[in-house]
C-alpha cells in the first residue's frame, strides 16, 4: 500500500480566553491582541504544518472550540481553515467533544466537501490513496455534555490496513481530568486498532507508544499557568508496511509560551540585587520560548532578610508593576502574570518550636499535624468543596499530600512572621 501521513490535533479551544492575566494594559495594543488571538493562531500553525508537510488528512479529536455556544468568529477562522487544507487536497476528520457537543448552537456554516464530521453514533469512514484503502477512521462526537460509561467504543472491521480511533476521552483515569468517556488502556488496546487519537488531556501524554499507539497531543495552546511549556500536535508518518515509520513527533504550535520562574531571596541584601536576578531569569526563559512572547509566575521564596521588605504594605505590587513595565520593553514581550511570595522570616525555627510561648504551641501543632495522617485527611476533606467545584477544577489540581504540607508550611510562615513582628 502507499505510505501516508496525517497529524493529530485536538482541544483547540478557538476564542479561549487566557486565565489569569488581571486587567492587561489596553495601551499595550501588541500584547492584547496577542493575547486574544493566540489560539487563533495556534490553530493556524496546525494548518500551515499540514500544508508545508503535505499530509494526506488532518485528526482533529474534540473540543474545537471553548463552549457549547461556539462564537461566530471561531467558527469561521475553524471552516477558513479546513477550506485550505482543501484547496491543497487534504482531507480533515473531526470529533466533538465535552465541551463543544452537538447540541451547542452553531451558526449554519457549510464544511469543505473534503471535511467528515462524526455524528452522535459510532461510524467509521475508508481513506483512499491513489484509489487504494489504506486507513479507516472510527469515530463519534458528544451529543451532548454528559456520556455514559461505554460511549466511542470501536472495533477493527474492514480490511484497510491501518485503523484509527479518534475519540475524545479520559484514558487511563487522569484525576486532574474531569472523567469524561472514561476509558482503560486495555480497553483500547483490546479494539485492535493501530492508533488512537485522543483528545481531552491537554498534557502532550503518550499511554502506549506503538501496537496500537495511544496518546493524547496536549492543547495547541496554553492558557493558563497549569499550561506551561510548549503546546502543539502530532506528526504521525505510517510507511507501506501499515506500520508508524517512527514514534509520533510533536510539534510545537503554541504562539504564547507559559512558564513558571522560582528565585530564592538567601543572599540578597536589597530589592535592587533581586530584581537585577529576577530579570537575568526572565531572559532564560525568554531564550526558551524560541521567539515566542512569555507570560510568566514568578514565585520568590527561601529565608533571606528581604522578608521583611517584601512583606511591606505594596512592596510586592510595587516590585510587580516594575517587573511587568520592564518585561514590556523587551522583544518578543514578557508578562509578568503574578508575582506570588512564599519567603520565610530568619528565624530559628526548631529553638522557637520548642519555646513555651504562643508561637511554640503554634509551630508544634503544625508539625504535629504533619506527621499525623488522619489530620492530613481532614484537611483534604475541609478543601474538597472547592478542589472538586465543577469550574473550580479545571484550574486547580487535585491537593495531594504535597499540596497541603505546601499550605501548612505557608500558614506557618505567616503566623510565625506576623507574631515575630509583635514580639520585634
Amino acid at each position: 500500500m502507499p505510505s501516508f501521513s496525517f497529524v493529530h490535533t485536538a482541544d483547540l479551544h478557538l476564542d479561549s480566553p487566557f486565565l489569569g492575566l488581571g486587567k492587561l494594559p489596553e495601551s499595550e495594543e501588541r500584547v492584547v491582541r496577542t493575547l486574544r488571538e493566540a489560539t487563533f493562531e495556534a490553530f493556524d500553525a496546525v494548518i500551515e504544518l499540514c500544508r508545508q508537510q503535505e499530509v494526506d488528512f488532518l485528526l482533529v479529536a474534540g473540543d474545537v472550540y471553548d463552549g457549547a455556544d461556539r462564537s461566530l468568529r471561531a467558527q469561521l477562522r475553524f471552516r477558513d481553515g479546513l477550506a485550505r487544507l482543501a484547496e491543497q487536497g487534504i482531507r480533515a476528520y473531526v470529533v466533538h467533544g465535552n465541551h463543544d457537543p452537538l447540541d451547542g448552537w452553531s451558526h449554519a456554516l457549510q464544511m469543505p466537501a473534503t471535511v467528515h464530521v462524526f455524528g452522535e453514533q459510532p461510524d467509521s469512514v475508508v481513506f483512499e490513496k491513489q484509489g487504494v484503502p489504506v486507513a479507516r477512521i472510527h469515530g463519534i462526537s458528544y451529543p451532548s455534555r454528559a456520556t455514559e460509561r461505554d460511549f466511542g467504543r470501536a472495533e477493527r472491521c474492514g480490511e484497510e490496513p491501518f485503523q484509527i480511533g479518534l475519540l475524545h476521552c479520559n484514558a487511563g483515569g487522569d484525576p486532574r481530568h474531569d472523567p469524561y468517556a472514561p476509558r482503560s488502556v486495555r480497553e483500547l488496546e483490546d479494539s485492535r486498532l493501530d492508533y488512537w487519537a485522543l483528545g481531552h488531556i491537554h498534557e502532550r501524554t503518550t499511554l502506549r507508544p506503538a501496537d496500537p499507539f495511544i496518546g493524547y497531543p496536549g492543547n495547541t495552546q496554553g492558557r493558563h499557568i497549569h499550561e506551561s511549556g510548549p503546546r502543539g500536535c502530532l506528526l504521525v508518518q505510517v510507511g507501506s508496511d501499515g506500520r508508524l515509520v517512527e514514534p509520533p513527533a510533536f510539534v510545537p504550535t503554541d504562539q504564547v509560551r507559559w512558564s513558571a520562574c522560582r528565585v530564592d531571596i538567601r543572599g540578597h541584601q536589597t530589592v535592587t540585587e533581586l530584581r537585577d536576578e529576577l530579570e537575568d531569569r526572565l531572559d532564560e526563559l525568554l531564550q526558551q520560548t524560541e521567539g515566542r512572547p512569555l507570560v510568566t509566575r514568578v514565585t520568590l521564596e527561601g529565608r533571606g532578610p528581604l522578608h521583611r521588605e517584601l512583606a511591606r504594605e505594596n512592596a510586592r505590587e510595587d516590585l510587580e508593576e516594575t517587573l511587568r513595565a520592564r518585561g514590556l520593553e523587551r522583544a518578543p514581550f514578557v508578562w509578568i502574570e503574578r508575582l506570588v511570595l512564599q519567603t520565610r522570616p530568619e528565624i530559628d525555627w526548631e529553638s522557637r518550636r520548642a519555646g513555651q510561648d504562643f508561637l511554640g504551641d503554634l509551630l508544634r501543632l503544625m508539625e504535629g499535624i504533619r506527621q499525623e495522617p488522619e489530620a492530613i485527611r481532614e484537611l483534604e476533606t475541609a478543601l474538597r468543596d472547592l478542589y472538586q467545584h465543577r469550574r473550580a477544577r479545571r484550574f486547580l489540581d487535585p491537593p495531594d499530600e504535597a499540596w497541603l504540607e505546601s499550605l501548612l508550611d505557608e500558614a506557618e510562615i505567616r503566623c510565625a512572621d506576623l507574631l515575630a513582628e509583635e514580639e520585634d
